[in-house]
C-alpha cells in the first residue's frame, strides 16, 4: 500500500508582520511552524550526513556541513515523495512571494538601493538553484536539505559569526532537531556591531565564492535562538545580518536543518573588508 503524503504547507502560512523581531536585525522566530503529521514525515525521511556524503563526494568529518539541495532530492529516486513536495514549493515563485509579503519594506528600508540594482523585487523571474541560469532568471531559489554532523574529538561551532553572502536576497532556517539529540550548543546566536571599526576576512566556500566572516571581537551577542525541532528563522540579508552558531558538545547526534536561499547574480551590498 502507497502511504500517503501530507499536504504540503508553507513554512510562512499564517506569519505575518506582527511576528517580526527587528533586535538586532529583522527575522521572525516561529515555533511549531508546519503540522505535525506534516513535521514528522519530514522528519523521518530527512536524508542522514552519511547519505548525503556518499551522494554529493564528501568526507565525514566532525562537525562538517552536508547540504542535499532541491535538485539532488528532486533527482534522487530513493527521496520521500513529501521531500520532493516540500522542497519544490519552497523554492517557488509563491514562496518568493510570501517572502516580499512579509519583509519586503524592512528589506527596502536597510538596502534602499536594492531595487536599482536588481529591479522591482515584485518583477524578478523565479528561477532554482542548479536548474535555471541568470540567463533566464533573475533570482534563483533553494530549499536545501543540511547536516552537521557529529562533534568528534572536541566541542566546535561550524562557523561564527558571520554575515550570508552579499548577492542572497535572505536566508532561512528551519531547525529539525531529533528527540534524542541532548547535545548542548548548536543554537543560533544573533549579534550586533560594536562601536568603532571593523573588518570582515574572507573564505572561499565550497560553491566557488567567498564566505564574509568577522572576529567576534567587533561584535556583540544580542540574542539566541534555540536549536528546537519545528522551528523557523527567516530574515532578510544585509549588512546587520550578523548570526552564527554557538558550540556544539560532544556528540554523536547530527544537527539537522532546512536552508532557505534565494541567490541574485550580483551583490546588493559591499561589507568593509
Amino acid at each position: 500500500m502507497t502511504q500517503s503524503v501530507p499536504p504540503i504547507r508553507s513554512l510562512l502560512a499564517g506569519v505575518t508582520k506582527d511576528d517580526i523581531r527587528r533586535d538586532p536585525f529583522p527575522h521572525v522566530v516561529i515555533r511549531d511552524a508546519l503540522p505535525r503529521d506534516l513535521y514528522d514525515a519530514l522528519s523521518a525521511s530527512m536524508p542522514t550526513a552519511e547519505y548525503i556524503g556518499t551522494r554529493i563526494g564528501k568526507e565525514i568529518t566532525s562537525n562538517e556541513r552536508y547540504n542535499y539541495m532541491s535538485e539532488h532530492i528532486l533527482q534522487d529516486e530513493a527521496m520521500a515523495r513529501v521531500w520532493k513536495d516540500f522542497v519544490t514549493y519552497h523554492a517557488s515563485p509563491e514562496f518568493y512571494a510570501e517572502f516580499l509579503d512579509l519583509f519586503q519594506e524592512d528589506l527596502l528600508a536597510n538596502l534602499p538601493d536594492a531595487e536599482k540594482q536588481c529591479g522591482p523585487l515584485r518583477e524578478l523571474r523565479v528561477g532554482r538553484r542548479n536548474r535555471d541560469g541568470f540567463e533566464t532568471h533573475d533570482i534563483l531559489m533553494d530549499c536545501t536539505a543540511v547536516i552537521n554532523s557529529a562533534v568528534t574529538g572536541r566541542p566546535s561551532a561550524y562557523r561564527g559569526p558571520h554575515v550570508d553572502k552579499p548577492h542572497k536576497l535572505f536566508g532561512g532556517l528551519f531547525y529539525m532537531r531529533q528527540t534524542q539529540d541532548d547535545a548542548d550548543g548548536g543554537d543560533l546566536v544573533l549579534y550586533k556591531y560594536r562601536e568603532g571599526a571593523h573588518r570582515f576576512t574572507t573564505s572561499a566556500s565550497e560553491y566557488g565564492d567567498n564566505r564574509f566572516d568577522i572576529d567576534p571581537k567587533y561584535v556583540e551577542e544580542v540574542t539566541t535562538v534555540p536549536y528546537r525541532s519545528n522551528t523557523l528563522v527567516m530574515y532578510p540579508i544585509n549588512p546587520l545580518a550578523l548570526h552564527g552558531v554557538s558550540v556544539r558538545s560532544l556528540t554523536p547526534h547530527q544537527r539537522r536543518f532546512v536552508a532557505l536561499v534565494g541567490d541574485l547574480q550580483n551583490p546588493l551590498f559591499d561589507l568593509a573588508l
